[in-house]
């Protein structure tokens, strides 16, 4: 299926809590939910609004029956759709991102019902034998899983998210708990576009022309741009300002000062806020690794 037989998905035409009505594509044909999976949480809702949700228009949807005991959803998805709502396992194995020691996970059983995730951190791999994750997650506290469950894990590598299935082979205490998990034999690959934005409640110090360190809030950040809210602010079109910031991203806090162009301007309501769009000025490697890195940390949190 091309692109161009996709249409674009509103979110007012899904409903937290019930099935899907369509398989709901990105805007490059990747698989994000397959129809009668569950929307839990208005957060999972505008992530994928974020990423952009797309249907093919020849599917009319799931018919969901009443809310009585044993109700089923039926399908009438088309053969092609079918199809197309398996994604092809990907050629590539974990081994060859060469993730290192340390690097943030984020796992969910995958028969929990109320999507719960918990960030943990990856010890090491043996090629096509398992997968050694801490048990510890981002408080310190023992995770309570056992052998013999199945989870769900996502991690970064670079600009692609990397999903996989595996079964919890061993969990061991010593000498720290870990657990060893089955290798898995297929990944989901994602990459995500640069243009993607996050919500935000960051403060920043604005300066530039005329400006001295003045405070102001990051409503939306992607690797290009950024929203701005501040009354104390008074800021023109095509204006070069600096932007003070601190993100933490890998585990550790890092003091970023970012030079930006404003590109437009609007009030908000009830407050009156002026919000300023913002180009990012070309940023060194470094600055840009960092601020990549919250943004798909953000994503999968």
């Amino acid at each position: 299926m091309a692109q161009s037989d996709l249409v674009p998905l509103r979110p007012q035409e899904l409903v937290v809590g019930e099935p899907t009505p369509y398989a709901i594509f990105d805007a490059d044909n990747q698989l994000l939910l397959s129809a009668g999976q569950i929307i839990h949480t208005e957060k999972q809702l505008e992530t994928l609004n974020k990423l952009g949700m797309f249907r093919n228009p020849a599917w009319r949807g799931v018919r969901v029956a009443g809310a009585v005991g044993g109700a089923k959803v039926r399908s009438n998805t088309p053969p092609t759709e079918r199809a197309i709502a398996k994604p092809a396992p990907s050629k590539r194995h974990l081994a060859q991102f060469k993730l290192p020691p340390g690097s943030a996970l984020h796992i969910q059983l995958s028969v929990d019902p109320l999507n719960h995730s918990e960030s943990v951190k990856l010890i090491g791999w043996v090629d096509k034998m398992g997968v050694l994750i801490s048990a510890l997650n981002a408080h310190g506290a023992v995770l309570p899983y056992r052998e013999g469950q199945s989870i769900k894990a996502k991690t970064i590598a670079g600009k692609d998210v990397i999903s996989f299935d595996a079964v919890i082979e061993k969990v061991c205490f010593s000498p720290f708990p870990y657990l060893h998990l089955s290798w898995p034999d297929t990944l989901q690959i994602r990459q995500l576009r640069n243009s993607l934005r996050v919500s935000t409640h960051l403060i920043a110090s604005i300066s530039g022309d005329g400006i001295h360190s003045t405070p102001a809030k990051i409503t939306n950040l992607s690797a290009s741009g950024a929203m701005l809210e501040g009354n104390n602010l008074q800021l023109e079109i095509d204006q070069e300002i600096s932007m003070a910031l601190r993100l933490h991203a890998a585990g550790i806090d890092h003091t970023m000062s970012i030079r930006a162009i404003v590109k437009n301007q609007k009030s908000v309501m009830p407050n009156n806020e002026i919000q300023y769009g913002l180009e990012f000025i070309p940023l060194a490697t470094a600055e840009r690794l960092v601020l990549e890195h919250y943004i798909f940390s953000t994503i999968l949190e």
